[in-house]
C-alpha cells in the first residue's frame, strides 16, 4: 500500500519542492501525510475499503487468495480471509 504514496512523494520531491518556498512544500508534505494516514485508517475500519484498495475481482474461485465474507444482516461483521482452496 506504500507505492502509490511512493510515487506521490517522488513527484513532490522533484516538481514541488524546487518550484515553489520550503515552508509551501512542508504544508503540501503534510496534506500528503494525512491522506496517507486516513488511508491506513480506514483500511482498518472498513472491510470495503479495505477490499478497494488492496484487493481486485476474479471470475474464478481458484484464481483468488482471499474471499470478503458478509454475513447476513445483524448476524456478526464482514471479514476478509485467506482460502486455502485445491482445485480437483
Amino acid at each position: 500500500m506504500f507505492l502509490p504514496f511512493a510515487v506521490l512523494y517522488a513527484i513532490w520531491m522533484v516538481t514541488i519542492v524546487p518550484s515553489i518556498d520550503i515552508v509551501d512544500a512542508l504544508i503540501v508534505l503534510g496534506g500528503l501525510l494525512s491522506i496517507h494516514v486516513l488511508t491506513l485508517l480506514f483500511t482498518a475500519w472498513s472491510i470495503d475499503f479495505k477490499c478497494f484498495v488492496q484487493y481486485s475481482k476474479v471470475n474464478d474461485i481458484y484464481a483468488a487468495d482471499s474471499c470478503k465474507v458478509t454475513p447476513a444482516k445483524f448476524s456478526g461483521s464482514k471479514e476478509v480471509v485467506p482460502l486455502h482452496i485445491r482445485q480437483q
